[in-house]
């Protein structure tokens, strides 16, 4: 079975990002915090397909702050820094190179200079060096839709829901969808608002619901389809900032997904295509139920791998109250683990599945115990760990073949 059946590309994406050819004073400078320049092009360094090669604006256009900003094809970011500057225009210059100085300099004030049109002169301390400005003399904007869902969250609750399905979204897959995370709001049958995600990698799938501390400020009905790079940045800055409120925005027409808060703003192009249709592998009804100590059965699959093929298949035989996995590369190892359950079953069987895959799941469970649940044994298995607050949270694995 492959969650990923059908699936059409069928929409056009749009163009957010646009540049307008800039003057620039004969003469820039600017003092900046190092710990607050250092953070923010570390932010920016995310939109960069290519670190290497990829390009940082910083924008003076009068006023007190700095704009510091980093463009792809379907990813931006920008950072305000409110400092003092003189001069007004835009310098670009190589993102890598500004951003691994930095980091490196001491907690200090950095002093900037624009020696147009070739380089910038950066200064702290006793330290100083030169790097060459990019010859591009146009201002690079984003340009964020008005209409779409706003959903307002701190950042510690994004951290825990993205981190509960962001590992199962494929990466370079040629099924376009599988490369990102299907997401919507709601307002369920007690008024409540609710966040969902979907995830999957075509042999397991996530589904991730956040009843806490969503505060819904405008609902349509967009579902996006928003890329891992996305979401991993969004994790990233959530993590930073738990207590910070961010506003998650998007729309399936727009194909956009932004977030903002304070001096702080990413835009994503979604993925343009239609998601496959899920539900359809999730258990309807429970026919079979086992539960078992999470930390056990974590060590015991880590061992069973060390005796497992390349195709790391494992044997799962339920009996009784026992569960005995068992893992082999024919004619040299093999591998056998006995973990008690805390019940017995009715009637003996046996499963296979990926132990890497089963893993993956494993380790991102909350509490001390895993319950496994099927409908019958051909289908996907539906695995979850004890609930956690505000958050429901389940996986689907499909069984191996030998």
């Amino acid at each position: 079975m492959n969650f990923f059946k059908g699936g059409h590309m069928f929409k056009k994406s749009k163009c957010f990002f646009s540049s307008d050819v800039q003057s620039i004073s004969p003469e820039i400078s600017a003092e900046f915090d190092r710990d607050k320049l250092a953070s923010a092009l570390l932010s920016v360094s995310a939109a960069q397909i290519d670190p290497d090669i990829g390009w940082v604006q910083l924008s003076f256009s009068g006023g007190k702050r700095v704009v510091i900003s980093s463009i792809s094809h379907n990813l931006a970011i920008k950072c305000e820094i409110e400092t003092p500057y003189t001069g007004q225009g835009v310098i670009k210059v190589s993102g890598k190179q500004f951003s691994d100085y930095v980091k490196q300099l001491p907690s200090t004030k950095v002093y900037l200079k624009a020696e147009l049109p070739s380089r910038i002169q950066l200064r702290c301390g006793r330290s100083s060096a030169k790097i060459q400005l990019v010859h591009d003399q146009s201002q690079s904007k984003i340009d964020i839709p008005q209409a779409g869902t706003l959903v307002k969250i701190k950042g510690n609750l994004i951290e825990r829901w993205v981190s509960s399905f962001k590992d199962f979204v494929s990466v370079d897959d040629n099924r376009f969808y599988a490369n990102g995370a299907l997401i919507w709001a709601e307002k369920n049958s007690e008024n409540s608002s609710v966040l969902h995600a979907v995830a999957s990698d075509a042999l397991r799938l996530a589904k991730s619901s956040l009843n806490e501390g969503v505060q819904i400020e405008n609902l349509d009905s967009s579902q996006v389809l928003i890329p891992r790079k996305a979401l991993e940045e969004l994790k990233r800055v959530a993590t930073l900032e738990p207590e910070k409120e961010f506003s998650l925005k998007w729309h399936e027409k727009e194909l956009f997904f932004s977030v903002e808060a304070d001096e702080y703003t990413m835009f994503a192009k979604c993925i343009a295509g239609q998601y496959p249709p899920y539900e359809a592998a999730i258990p309807q009804k429970i026919n079979t139920e086992i539960q078992l100590d999470l930390k056990s059965i974590q060590d015991s699959v880590k061992r069973s791998l060390l005796f497992a093929d390349k195709n790391k298949v494992m044997k799962l035989h339920f009996e009784n109250s026992l569960l005995t996995m068992a893992s082999s590369t024919p004619g040299q190892k093999e591998g056998e683990e006995v973990i008690e359950m805390s019940a017995s079953i009715a009637s003996p069987f046996e499963v296979n599945y990926n132990g890497s895959l089963i893993m993956g799941i494993l380790g991102v469970l909350s509490g001390l115990r895993v319950q496994f649940a099927w409908e019958n044994m051909n289908r996907p298995v539906k695995i979850t760990g004890e609930s956690q607050r505000g958050l429901e949270v389940f996986y689907l694995l499909v069984p191996a073949r030998f």
